[in-house]
């Protein structure tokens, strides 16, 4: 019955999948579609304040948005990703359309804020917060910390236009920031796990999470240049660079862990964050450590078709690789490591990182061990993923629709970049 759906859902989507060819691209000035986004957005009115949502969940082959009963239709973690793709499209394109969707995501993190600093994440189709479900309760996770980005975000734009909301917003961010360092207010203790030395903040809190937080208060920093905020980033980014493993002959060749000793491939942001926040503070420790992994990580995984997850074990003093999964792959597995490169092509200036920023964002268009395209440039509909050479998830929810976009906008930023994706056959 499974794969008579498959087959039903395959050839419904047959035109839209065709009609995204290599020709389609070569004759379209951008590579960013917003369309989809703009079906998953949804404005709602409370108390004559207009919040702008975004609906997490589209469904194929009719690809009509759909409500989770137990977490809801919309959440700050989605919302907050749009946020960041909007505010970075108004810098390069400061047009209306792109400032109300500013306005109204803004009001709705600021509106999903709790008392204790932190944020809810989920909302319900009635519009009741969602208080109890393990992932929307106001704590320090993920959804906070990617508010917090949103935001930083949104404080770096100039534009008369949004100096209220920017001072709405000033207040909450620094009262998160005052949460995060009294979190991380000293330098990581190191505990083993198989084997391996591993800052005890990759276990309480996570990598990829610290990485979200890194970028946060680099963008704070560069408006607030502070010796705390400093030494906070710092204090942070050293917990990346201790989780970083092997060299350019030995596996898991300058990799950053994730979480503990496994390194997954969803928000998979640490080169990226240490790059940046390197670029910013004009640290070389950091910038080195960065470029390692996507000099020589990066090519390891598009070799071998990407990876979803492995396990790095200490056995008799070599690092060996366990729990290895090639699948699932999804937008938000490749999207970091596109914005890594092109920031170590801002850095070094070397052609290969643009170059490979290229290749990384041809898996969007059929470079990939499915041969499927999962980005459609002319509906802007990104597919949920790819679970194996023969399945597709060709669902488009708002994490996949907007990690693509990321993706285009940072390969639109880099000729070189989009040279490659553009003459992808």
């Amino acid at each position: 019955m499974r794969k008579i759906l498959n087959i039903i859902i395959l050839f419904s989507l047959c035109f839209n999948i065709c009609s995204c060819d290599k020709t389609d691209i070569n004759n379209n000035n951008s590579l960013i579609n917003t369309d989809h986004l703009e079906q998953l957005y949804q404005e709602i009115n409370i108390k004559d304040n207009i919040l702008g949502t975004i609906w997490i969940y589209c469904n194929a082959p009719d690809y009509n948005v759909v409500t989770d009963d137990d977490e809801g239709y919309t959440c700050v973690d989605d919302v907050s990703r749009a946020l960041v793709f909007y505010c970075r499209q108004y810098k390069i394109e400061p047009e209306i359309k792109y400032l109300k969707k500013i306005q109204s995501l803004t009001n709705f993190i600021l509106y999903m804020k709790a008392d204790n600093g932190y944020f809810y994440n989920f909302m319900f189709p009635n519009n009741e917060i969602n208080i109890t479900h393990r992932n929307s309760v106001a704590t320090p996770n993920f959804w906070s910390w990617r508010a917090l980005w949103a935001l930083s975000e949104l404080n770096m734009l100039e534009s008369p236009q949004l100096k209220d909301l920017q001072s709405k917003a000033a207040p909450i961010i620094e009262q998160l920031i005052e949460k995060i360092s009294q979190q991380f207010s000293n330098p990581s203790e190191t505990v083993i796990v198989d084997g391996i030395n591993i800052p005890e903040y990759s276990i309480t809190t996570g990598n990829d999470q610290l990485s979200i937080i890194i970028v946060a208060l680099t963008n704070y920093y560069q408006l607030n240049k502070s010796v705390e905020i400093k030494n906070l980033i710092l204090n942070l980014t050293d917990v990346l660079v201790k989780s970083q493993f092997g060299n350019k002959d030995l596996f898991p060749y300058y990799a950053f862990m994730s979480w503990k000793n496994i390194w997954h491939a969803w928000g998979n942001m640490q080169a990226y964050a240490l790059l940046y926040s390197g670029r910013v503070l004009q640290n070389d420790i950091l910038i080195t450590a960065g470029i390692n992994e996507v000099k020589y990580f990066y090519p390891y995984c598009i070799d071998n078709g990407f990876l979803h997850q492995f396990k790095l074990v200490n056995k008799n003093n070599s690092l060996i690789m366990e729990d290895y999964n090639k699948f699932s792959q999804i937008a938000y597995s490749i999207s970091p490591m596109i914005l890594a490169s092109i920031e170590a092509y801002k850095i070094s200036l070397d052609e290969k990182y643009a170059k490979q920023a290229g290749n990384l964002a041809t898996w969007f268009l059929g470079n990939n061990v499915a041969n499927q395209i999962i980005y459609n440039i002319n509906t802007g509909i990104t597919f949920d993923g790819i679970n194996s050479e023969n399945d597709v998830n060709y669902n488009s929810g708002a994490e996949s629709t907007i990690e693509a976009l990321l993706s285009m906008q940072a390969i639109e930023s880099n000729e070189i970049a989009k040279r490659v994706v553009t003459n992808y056959k």
